[in-house]
């Protein structure tokens, strides 16, 4: 019997930002509207995926309610941000993932001389494989493997 070869994950690969780590291009868009194309910081200790507030009210991105998400800072604050549904492409990968984002105000400035739209956490980051080569200040980011045509949402 015949194996069945499963498709190669796509991988991209990339400089490090030497303050920020590693960004990657992405387009992102509402499921039924315009696009915006940007970069995504790739968030370690990040456990949610994030988008910057004005990309997200450009989009006019669909909010499924909110969400409470605490940071690490000296105060452990706790903060209550709109959660927003939004598409992500990677590189060249030909794929949209469809992603819970929390909203978060000026993310775009935190990297500066970059325009970054989103932040990929764990959430997302869990389901691919990263490497990083300090020396060389490179990444490779291993995106998750397409599902069988059984297991789409459709």
């Amino acid at each position: 019997m015949p194996r069945r070869s499963h498709p190669a994950p796509t991988v991209l690969r990339g400089l490090l930002h030497p303050a920020w780590g590693p960004l990657v291009r992405v387009t992102l868009r509402h499921a039924a509207g315009p696009a915006q194309e940007g970069l995504a910081l790739v968030d370690t200790g990040a456990s949610m995926s994030a988008v910057d507030r004005s990309a997200a009210l450009s989009l006019d991105l669909p909010s499924p309610g909110a969400a409470t998400f605490f940071a690490v800072t000296a105060t452990g604050d706790r903060h209550v941000t709109p959660l927003r549904t939004g598409q992500l492409r990677l590189g060249h990968d030909p794929r949209y993932f469809e992603l819970d984002l929390i909203e978060v105000p000026e993310l775009r400035a935190r990297v500066e001389g970059f325009h970054v739209v989103a932040l990929l956490g764990w959430d997302f980051l869990g389901s691919c494989t990263l490497a990083l080569d300090g020396p060389s200040g490179t990444f490779t980011l291993g995106l998750p493997p397409p599902l069988p045509a059984s297991r789409r949402r459709g």
